[in-house]
């Protein structure tokens, strides 16, 4: 997953979450009337913990034109696997196997829906 940093100056303590008060400076004004609500109310949702996943998949779709795309992904997945997660954890639980879902999900939209190849470092 591509990782922004938006973090300021000497501020160590958000280096992991993104608030809803940089969430909404960042994208209010670029998603519209259309698209506000369902990306405030999926940020919210997701958590703290999932915030820098949600707002870089949103930041990408807004630049390709995806925007519904990816808000109805992040919906989908929410309801099928984030709902019953206390939000302390949520997006963290891994299955029997390992395999936690939400990462598969945010790496699923940026490949198949956004079009962004991962970076492999050698």
């Amino acid at each position: 997953m591509i990782r922004l940093e938006l973090k300021t100056k000497g501020d160590d303590s958000m280096s992991d979450i993104i608030t809803v008060a940089r969430f909404l400076s960042l994208l209010y004004v670029r998603l519209g009337k259309q698209h506000n609500r369902r990306a405030l109310a999926i940020f919210n949702e997701y958590g703290k913990f999932l915030s820098w996943d949600v707002t870089n998949v949103l930041l990408h779709a807004l630049e390709k034109n995806k925007v519904d795309e990816v808000l109805t992904e992040l919906e989908k997945h929410y309801q099928e696997h984030l709902v019953n997660q206390h939000p302390d954890i949520r997006g963290t639980v891994e299955d029997a196997l390992g395999t936690n879902k939400t990462k598969i999900m945010f790496n699923n939209i940026c490949i198949n829906i956004l079009q962004i190849e991962p970076v492999h470092s050698d």
